[in-house]
C-alpha cells in the first residue's frame, strides 16, 4: 500500500469543511475491512451511500427511548458490580465499563445479553478487544501496511484466530434471530409497543434493508459488527475518562452529585432517561470529558478532488487528510488559555464558535448516526456513579496541570494507567 502526503488539520472550520466534503476513508479504514468488510462506518462512499440510508431508520425517535432502557438495566448490575472493589484502594473501572456497554451493544443489537458484567470477560468480548488492540497498533506501524510483510509476524495469525472467534459469535446470533423473524410479526412488533419483546437493531436492520433487496447474511454481519464496534469501545473509553476526571476534581464531582440529589431527592431510583434534559451540569462535564478525550482522536479523509479551504490553502487530489479531533478539542483560539484544563463549566456557557469546533462523533455526513444514544448512555453510567460512589485519584500515579493523563492509542484512546481510581461507599 502506497503512502500519500499527509496533512494534520488542527483548526476547526477546515475540518468541518474536510469532513463534509471528503467522504473517502481510505486508505486507513482498509484495516478495518478485515473484520468488518464494507461495514457501513469503513466502506466506500458509493456503498456507505446505500446503507447509510438503510441504517438511519434504527436510530429513529420513536424507538430512542426503548433502546436507552438497555442502558438503564445494565447500568444497574454494573453499579451493584463495583460495590465489590469500594473502599479496597486503587483499581481498573476500565472492565467494569467495557463489561457494560458490550452487555448493552450486543442486547441492543441482537437481543442477547452476555453478562460479561456478571462473568467478568467472555470469549467474544477478549477477542474483540485484543482484535481492536492489534489492529490499533498497525495503523501506528508504516511498515506494516503491506499484506504480504504483515503475514509473516505472528500477529497475523492472531488477528485470524481472533477474527474467527467474532464472526461465528455474531454469524450465531444472527441465525438465531433469523430463525424466528418474519416480516409479519415485526411489524406487529413495532405497531404493538405494550405487547411486544424488545426490538433489536438487527430486526430493524432486517426490516430497513427490503427496499434494497434485503441484506445478505454477510452483510448483517458487517452491519452488526460495525454498531458493536461503535456502541461499546467509544462509550467505555469516554466513561472512564469521566470517572478519572471526576475523581481528580472533588469541586465538579460534588457539583455534580448535588444536581442529580436536587433532581431525585430520597428517591430510591435511578436516573432514568426522562432525568436527562434537567441535568445540565451532568451533561456540561460528559461533554467537558469528550474535549478532553475523544474515543477517536483523529479522523482520516482522501481527498479525490482539488479542495480549497477557507483559508486559502488547496489540499491536491490524493492527499490524506488527518482531522485532529485532540488538536481541534484543545485548540486555545477556540477554548480559552485554559483549553487543556478540566472545567466543566465551559459547556454552561459555550459559543457558537466552541459548539461548531467540539466534534467528540466526527462531523458532516458521515458522523456517528448513533451520537443521541452514546451520550445517553454516558450521562446514565456517569450519574449513577457519581451519586453511589465518591470517586476518588489512585495512588498509582499523579494527574495535574504539570503531570497530565498519559494516553495509548488503541483504536480508541485510553489511558495508560488503566484507569484507575478509587471509590468509597456514599449509600
Amino acid at each position: 500500500m502506497a503512502i500519500a502526503s499527509l496533512l494534520y488539520i488542527c483548526d476547526p472550520v477546515s475540518a468541518t469543511v474536510v469532513l463534509k466534503t471528503c467522504l473517502d476513508k481510505r486508505p486507513i479504514s482498509l484495516f478495518a475491512r478485515h473484520l468488518v468488510g464494507n461495514g457501513s462506518v469503513f466502506g466506500d462512499v458509493k456503498i456507505w451511500r446505500v446503507r447509510r440510508k438503510i441504517l438511519m431508520p434504527i436510530f429513529a425517535p420513536k424507538y430512542f427511548e426503548e433502546f436507552v432502557q438497555v442502558f438503564e438495566r445494565n447500568n444497574k448490575i454494573m453499579i451493584e458490580e463495583l460495590a465489590s472493589v469500594a473502599n479496597k484502594g486503587d483499581f481498573s473501572i476500565w472492565g467494569y465499563f467495557s463489561s457494560y456497554a458490550f452487555d448493552s451493544a450486543l442486547e441492543m443489537i441482537f437481543g442477547e445479553n452476555i453478562n460479561a458484567q456478571k462473568h467478568r470477560s467472555h470469549p467474544f468480548l477478549e477477542a474483540f478487544q485484543d482484535y481492536t488492540k492489534n489492529g490499533a497498533a498497525r495503523v501506528c506501524q508504516p511498515w506494516l501496511y503491506s499484506n504480504a510483510l504483515y503475514g509473516l509476524l505472528p500477529v497475523a495469525k492472531r488477528q485470524r484466530n481472533n477474527k474467527k472467534i467474532i464472526w461465528d459469535f455474531v454469524e450465531t446470533l444472527i441465525h438465531k434471530k433469523k430463525t424466528g423473524l418474519n416480516k409479519d410479526k415485526l411489524q406487529n412488533k413495532t405497531n404493538n409497543a405494550n405487547e411486544r419483546e424488545q426490538i433489536t437493531f438487527l430486526e430493524l436492520l432486517v426490516e430497513s434493508s427490503r427496499g434494497a433487496g434485503g441484506y445478505s447474511a454477510a452483510e448483517l454481519r458487517e452491519e452488526t459488527l460495525v454498531l458493536a464496534l461503535a456502541a461499546a469501545d467509544t462509550s467505555a473509553a469516554a466513561a472512564c475518562f469521566a470517572a478519572v476526571l471526576l475523581a481528580h476534581c472533588p469541586r465538579a464531582q460534588r457539583r455534580l452529585r448535588q444536581e442529580v440529589n436536587k433532581l431525585l431527592g430520597d428517591s430510591k431510583r435511578s436516573v432514568s432517561v426522562g432525568d436527562l434534559a434537567q441535568l445540565k451540569y451532568l451533561d456540561a462535564v460528559v461533554k467537558e470529558a469528550l474535549r478532553l478525550y475523544p474515543p477517536a482522536p483523529v479522523t482520516v479523509r482522501s481527498c479525490n478532488s482539488d479542495l480549497k479551504l477557507p483559508s486559502g490553502i488547496t489540499l491536491p487530489e490524493g492527499c490524506q487528510v488527518i482531522c485532529n479531533i485532540w488538536g481541534i478539542h484543545r485548540n486555545p483560539h477556540c477554548w480559552g488559555a485554559d483549553a487543556d484544563e478540566f472545567r466543566p463549566e465551559r459547556f454552561l456557557s459555550a459559543t457558537p464558535q466552541q459548539l461548531a469546533a467540539f466534534m467528540p462523533f466526527s462531523h458532516g455526513p458521515r458522523n456517528c448516526a448513533g451520537a443521541r444514544l452514546a451520550m445517553a448512555s454516558l450521562k446514565l453510567s456517569v450519574a449513577e456513579l457519581t451519586r453511589r460512589y465518591q470517586l476518588a485519584p489512585a495512588a498509582s500515579y499523579e494527574y495535574s496541570k504539570l503531570k497530565p493523563l498519559r494516553v495509548t492509542f488503541d483504536v480508541m484512546l485510553k489511558h495508560v494507567n488503566n484507569f484507575e481510581v478509587q471509590l468509597q461507599n456514599r449509600c
